[in-house]
């Protein structure tokens, strides 16, 4: 009897555990990159770097997931990248909360970024410390004397394409 018993209660545990609640399936599969820093990025509503601008129009700042090639990052520790916009003009990235570092080896990378764009007045000393962090010479950094509106992205994660 005991046998039977422990036998019963035992094969009750087992299936108990087998039908623990199972986590939900999301419909919305991630961006798979080679490399991915920060949070993953969904799948849709990504649009190209050089579309941004229009996607902006009159807005100061937008949610957005955007493709693009990287033109430079940080060479301290990878804590921003510029891209450059179809008009020749660069935008900043920089990463939430200064929780993201990327390899400073990632420019001329193709990489989809999640997070938000928005209209930003850089000061000269904020400038000259992204010249600085950039590798640019002192007589560089001295020639930077007014401050810049500029389009920026805060990045809450990049997922590296190649």
């Amino acid at each position: 009897m005991k046998r039977i018993l422990l036998f019963v209660i035992a094969v009750t545990l087992t299936a108990a555990c087998n039908t623990a609640p199972k986590t939900e399936l999301h419909a919305i599969e991630n961006i798979k990159g080679r490399a991915i820093y920060g949070d993953s990025i969904p799948n849709g509503n990504i649009i190209q770097l050089a579309a941004i601008s229009t996607a902006m129009k009159n807005e100061k700042k937008m949610d957005l997931k955007i493709q693009g090639k990287v033109e430079e990052v940080c060479q301290e520790k990878g804590c921003w990248m510029i891209m450059k916009l179809d008009n020749g003009e660069e935008m900043r990235v920089t990463f939430k909360d200064y929780k993201i570092f990327v390899p400073r080896d990632l420019a001329g990378k193709e990489v989809v970024l999640d997070g938000f764009a928005y209209r930003d007045t850089s000061t000269v000393e904020k400038l000259q410390h992204y010249a600085k962090d950039g590798g640019k010479s002192d007589k560089e950094i001295a020639l930077i004397v007014n401050p810049k509106v500029e389009l920026s992205f805060e990045a809450k994660g990049v997922a590296v394409m190649n």
